[in-house]
């Protein structure tokens, strides 16, 4: 079932600007694309709160399943960096989260008595 996977995290305090700055550019360069590429990565997007590129942050994966995320840690391109992601944030303030997409699959798989598929629908605007 689709997953979201959500890191939570802030920069290590002591990182000047010039460490930040290479942490950034290697994690849109290097990190990102071999992510990408695992298999049911259905995509990886990085967000800033109010914490200058410093704090507040996250990564964001959308999965095809919760098993990709176990996919991803031991994947050989994604693995040997892995190192340099979690050594510049702070563990202790890090959090992570996993969401599933609520479908109507799910809701079957759920219910305590076999019903008839949910039929799918998208809502649409008005106006």
């Amino acid at each position: 079932m689709p997953t979201t996977y959500i890191r939570r995290f802030n920069l290590k305090d002591a990182l000047s600007d010039t460490e930040v700055l290479a942490w950034w550019k290697s994690l849109m360069e290097e990190f990102l694309p071999p992510i990408q590429h695992v298999p049911g990565i259905r995509s990886v997007k990085l967000y800033s709160g109010a914490g200058a590129l410093r704090a507040d942050l996250r990564i964001v994966l959308e999965m095809d399943d919760a098993g990709c995320y176990e996919r991803l840690l031991v994947d050989p391109a994604v693995r040997k960096l892995l190192g340099k992601f979690y050594g510049a944030i702070d563990l202790k303030t890090s959090t992570q989260t996993f969401v599933r997409e609520v479908t109507p699959e799910l809701i079957q798989a759920l219910s305590s008595t076999p019903a008839a598929p949910v039929e799918r629908r998208t809502a649409r605007r008005k106006g």
